[in-house]
């Protein structure tokens, strides 16, 4: 893959989002943002880059998703650095298990709206801002040229939903709405939008994934209900997310793209 400009990751400290930057760095992207809270994660994902690639600049920002001055600043830290920005992976997320709306609280509703969907709000947004004001480039991969791509990711109870994480399935759900409502509109505009939906993915969301009503995270491959029957590995979400952000998904906005291993009923 062909990849010109620069790209942007949040959440890549660690699972998806760290193996998403690594394949940005290992399929030629030389100019690459990597963003997240966790400020040791991101050393390691950027000297992981460094000791394997040469000629890779990757500019680590440590912040807070639900900042919106934070998330700017993100941004803005890039374009002053890079001059534009092409390709957004917006991986950050969170989940915690077993909570019934009937017993939930307003804070652990909010704690998923505010991770999941309004944060990445403030990413996608700041993001088309950017896209927006810049000149189209091209790539390898494709004749068209483009002012950008992002990715969001969902999650297959964006889709199918699950009975014991409601706050995380409706956050979920919402980041699919805003992904297809703005491919459909950024398109004339030569900026694609999509989201990617994981299954289970083995990723320290998964395994922290228990809270304090004592229910266990899922860790047991032998429970899952796909025709692959294991968790994903994280670089395998990595390559669904850095290709759909490539000259090569040319065509593909406004879609849903679901990596679950053949989940039944996904």
């Amino acid at each position: 893959m062909d990849f010109p400009g620069v790209a942007l990751v949040t959440g890549a400290a660690s699972g998806i989002g760290k193996e998403t930057a690594l394949l940005y760095a290992k399929e030629g992207c030389k100019r690459i943002t990597i963003a997240d809270l966790n400020a040791t994660g991101l050393d390691e994902t950027k000297r992981i880059i460094e000791s394997k690639y040469e000629g890779i600049v990757v500019r680590t920002t440590v912040f807070n998703v639900t900042d919106e001055s934070s998330v700017q600043a993100m941004v803005d830290g890039t374009i002053e650095q890079f001059g534009r920005l092409d390709y957004c992976a917006n991986v950050a997320g969170m989940v915690l298990l077993g909570t019934q709306t009937a017993d939930m609280s307003t804070s652990f509703f909010e704690k998923h709206y505010q991770v999941n969907l309004k944060g990445l709000f403030f990413c996608e947004r700041a993001e088309l801002q950017v896209m927006l004001k810049q000149e189209p480039l091209t790539s390898k991969d494709t004749k068209y040229p483009a002012r950008g791509s992002i990715v969001n990711v969902s999650s297959m109870s964006g889709i199918t939903a699950a009975p014991d994480i409601p706050a995380y399935s409706a956050s979920k759900h919402g980041v699919i709405g805003l992904s297809r409502s703005d491919g459909m509109f950024y398109g004339k505009h030569g900026i694609r939008v999509n989201s990617v939906c994981p299954g289970a993915v083995a990723t320290p969301i998964l395994v922290n994934s228990g809270n304090d009503t004592s229910h266990a995270p899922l860790k047991d491959a032998a429970t899952m209900d796909n025709a692959l029957q294991r968790f994903g590995d994280p670089d395998e979400l990595a390559q669904a997310i850095v290709w759909l952000t490539s000259g090569r998904a040319s065509y593909i906005t406004a879609t849903v793209v679901t990596a679950n291993g053949g989940q039944i009923g996904g």
